[in-house]
């Protein structure tokens, strides 16, 4: 179990750092295509660490893992 949350936060922590292809608007809009409500406020306290992934909302880490998973080959091509 705890190699699945090490991957989860590591996957989640690859997609806060960059900041250079995903910004905080650009998750934001792709959330809002899915009708999911998203606040860049809570990406950028992440990326900030002024709140943890560990002290996250649940919610917030799995929409965040499921992002970068869906995400992650976009950049490579």
């Amino acid at each position: 179990m705890e190699k699945v949350v090490n991957e989860i936060k590591n996957v989640v922590q690859k997609l806060l750092d960059d900041e250079e292809n995903y910004s905080g608007w650009y998750i934001q809009k792709e959330f809002e295509k899915q009708g999911i409500k998203f606040s860049r406020t809570t990406i950028a306290n992440l990326r900030s660490k002024k709140t943890s992934i560990e002290d996250a909302k649940f919610e917030t880490i799995v929409n965040l893992y499921n992002f970068a998973k869906t995400h992650e080959n976009k950049n490579k091509e």
